[in-house]
């Protein structure tokens, strides 16, 4: 039944125990949104409506129960419609008060009761008889400060909403600058669809299951009641509030539905609601971006609670409006006509690769980039800016389909996912429109903000395809490597390209490049020397698929080097094995080891013979000090003021060939104690050096031995027999091992 605000009052309405306390007072950011709307829709009605008096709102449904005493008098107890209730009752209050309007007009304001707490109660009827003098800044001191107010009422969470409430009001009312306020509502232009639900049959089990103690409206409901506001465009209302309601909610229902991964203590139309949100949120944002939009605080768009008033700015545009209804409309369409589009079009491990398909590479494996914006777009792991560009992507696709999309959709993959140093927010609404537009037209020229590097690789291998139409399944394997991910500079788009393409993947699989990472390397160095310098730090790499990738693939750490030295070594590598097909990898690491033993042992020979050299290395970074082979730290991260290590003294440590030997962190010196004496050892650019390591160097005859049998000079230095480009001749770690083996055996 419809029924106005002052008819429910006039048969009296009483806020049972059961229900909440008033919360449209409180002060977190999503009530003060929800206050605001509510008020803001009252007050510019209000307004509207001094020049047309026949003017009335709707305020949606209130559900309860009708009671009557023992005096045959009705109470209206309300499930569903206290907070708006209360605030029209203090709304109501605050104009008589305000305009001093009879007793007698406002006798309908006594029959609201609060029974939720008894100090609310004893609050509604103190505010009921109050005459305020409005002699305070605003009408909420005025009321704390009477005798009649407890202290213990600034714990009663309603009556501090109720204050809050009432401040707003006033503030309201006093941009209003209306005469009357009181003439335009005195009659009550505020009406409801009031259920009264015995009259349905519902049952007391249900009152309290439906109250739940007063659960308030979710962002959701009110999300939609105040977004068809927005819509002045009678046709788009409509097309809004019908789909709102229909298909989309539905859609978005049956994908949760089917997806089954609610547990049963979750609420499934909260769920969808709060789903909603999130897809919504994705392409307003979408939108703000591209658009350049954001509030008068220059924030751009996050929520419909901490960005309401940019929502009404992005949305008043109908061709906003049409791009947000165009999508979801398209993913509706999808999902009823197409449900296996995600995962045609993507898959996760490496095993499923499809030439229809495009490998995703990232952390939360899920195809379905639709269900991933729904379930994690607000929360703390979100989407990637990656993802939201290929979700953008396939959107568009859904609306203006492409016959070559899953070309597309892999050339857009490779540009997001090597374009991480690129994807900043100031640059965001271009690249959305880049994606777009590309997925429209497939047009490579249009893009000018990825990786520059990228985009050209991304054109060359386009060109490459036409000509060699027969490699793209090769191709497309190399691009959904892990270690690569797109990017396969490292190769030369020749005629060779698919013979070197099928060998790397052989050789350095994905997984095998990780597992026995030291294999892998002491390859690449039988070759050469394959490492990029990243200022005045080596990389080698290590066992992290992270460093490798970012090794394999331009620009590493040093573009230069990454041409002249990786790439180099890796085709040399490729080319042997092609050539040799029966020779094995170890064979080749052996065969390069072996020539070692009668030749010039330089750093590689080290690093290839000696496996703790890689270990505790996380970066596979390295510095080679007095630019010599073999002055080195090994550093466990990039910083000096972290871990490092010589490591030929990390080496003679840890294979524990040597005894009483220590060595401790940050670059220290190998330490050997003898018969209560004791040596530190350095490295040296032709051996090392030997110091006393005791605090009275009279006592250390350790060191006068090494002097006297002609070890070590007066200098302490022992040295390494070398050629004359001073590389050594002998095993440096095996001569100082020898030397202190000698005095184990004593």
């Amino acid at each position: 039944m419809r029924t106005n605000y002052i008819e429910i009052l006039r048969n009296k309405v009483e806020i049972p125990i059961i229900q909440r306390d008033y919360a449209q007072g409180r002060t977190d950011k999503k009530t003060n949104r929800i206050r605001k709307d509510f008020l803001d829709i009252l007050f510019d009605f209000i307004s509207k409506k001094q020049f047309n008096p026949d003017m009335e709102i709707e305020l949606d449904f209130i559900y309860g129960f009708n009671e009557k005493d023992t005096n045959n008098q009705t109470t209206f107890i309300p499930i569903d419609g206290q907070q708006r209730l209360t605030t029209l009752w203090l709304l109501y209050w605050f104009v008589s008060v305000k305009e001093n309007i009879s007793d007698e007009d406002v006798t309908f304001l006594s029959y609201f009761l609060y029974e939720t707490r008894h100090s609310t109660t004893e609050f509604y009827r103190n505010l009921i008889h109050f005459k305020p003098e409005f002699s305070h800044k605003h009408i909420n001191e005025e009321i704390t400060n009477q005798p009649w107010y407890f202290e213990t009422w600034d714990f009663d969470p309603s009556i501090q909403a109720m204050l809050v409430v009432l401040k707003d009001i006033e503030v309201r009312y006093r941009n209003l600058d209306i005469n009357s306020v009181w003439k335009i509502i005195e009659n009550s232009p505020f009406y409801f669809y009031k259920l009264d639900m015995e009259k349905v049959g519902l049952t007391d089990d249900l009152y309290i299951k439906m109250n739940s103690r007063g659960k308030p409206l979710t962002e959701f409901e009110y999300f939609k009641a105040g977004f068809a506001e927005i819509i002045s465009e009678p046709k788009q209302k409509k097309r809004f509030e019908e789909s709102i309601d229909g298909i989309w909610i539905d859609t978005v229902w049956h994908i949760i539905f089917e997806f089954g991964s609610l547990s049963q203590n979750e609420d499934i139309a909260l769920t969808v609601d709060n789903s909603f949100l999130n897809l919504f949120n994705f392409i307003t944002s979408i939108i703000s971006f591209k658009k350049d939009l954001k509030d008068s605080n220059d924030r751009r768009y996050t929520n419909t609670v901490e960005s309401a008033d940019l929502l009404k700015i992005i949305y008043s545009d109908i061709e906003n409006q049409n791009f947000l209804f165009d999508t979801l409309d398209a993913i509706c369409n999808q999902e009823q006509q197409e449900p296996t589009f995600w995962n045609n079009l993507f898959y996760i491990e490496k095993e499923n690769f499809d030439i229809h398909k495009t490998r995703l590479f990232f952390q939360h494996k899920d195809t379905n980039l639709l269900r991933r914006c729904l379930f994690h777009y607000s929360d703390y792991r979100g989407l990637s800016l990656p993802e939201q560009i290929l979700l953008l992507g396939c959107f568009t696709q859904l609306k203006t389909p492409s016959s070559s999309f899953n070309e597309q959709i892999r050339t857009l993959r490779n540009l997001v996912v090597n374009s991480e140093n690129e994807l900043r927010e100031s640059v965001l609404g271009n690249v959305f429109e880049e994606a777009e537009h590309f997925i429209k037209n497939g047009d490579l020229e249009i893009f000018k903000t990825f990786k520059t590097d990228q985009i050209e690789e991304e054109k060359s291998k386009k060109e490459y395809l036409n000509q060699s139409p027969t490699n793209r399944e090769t191709l497309q394997k190399l691009e959904d490597s892990e270690i690569l991910r797109g990017s396969i500079s490292l190769f030369p788009l020749e005629s060779n390209f698919k013979n070197r393409a099928k060998k790397f993947l052989e050789l350095f699989d994905e997984d095998d490049i990780i597992s026995d990472f030291n294999t892998k390397s002491n390859l690449l160095l039988s070759f050469g020397d394959y490492s990029q310098d990243d200022g005045t730090l080596k990389n080698l790499m290590c066992d992290k698929s992270r460093v490798i990738r970012n090794f394999l693939t331009t620009p590493g750490y040093n573009k230069i080097h990454f041409y002249e030295k990786t790439r180099k070594v890796v085709l040399q590598c490729l080319d042997f094995f092609i050539a040799n097909q029966s020779i094995s990898i170890q064979h080749k690491i052996q065969e390069t080891l072996s020539n070692y033993s009668n030749n010039p042992k330089d750093w590689k020979y080290y690093f290839m013979k000696y496996s703790f050299f890689r270990e505790s290395c996380n970066q596979g970074y390295y510095f080679f000090w007095k630019g010599n082979d073999y002055c080195i730290w090994k550093m466990k991260e990039k910083q000096f003021n972290g871990h490092h290590w010589n490591p030929f003294f990390y080496e003679i440590k840890n294979s524990e060939r040597i005894k009483n030997i220590n060595l401790e962190n940050y670059g220290a010196k190998l330490v050997f104690s003898y018969n209560r004496k004791k040596i530190l050892i350095s490295s040296l650019p032709n051996g090392f050096l030997i110091e006393n390591g005791m605090t009275d160097r009279r006592a250390n005859t350790l060191l006068d031995e090494l002097e006297e049998k002609g070890i070590i000079n007066n200098e302490g230095h022992y040295v390494v027999p070398q050629n004359s480009n001073e590389i050594d001749l002998q095993d440096r770690i095996q001569l100082l091992e020898l030397m202190l083996k000698e005095f184990e055996k004593k």
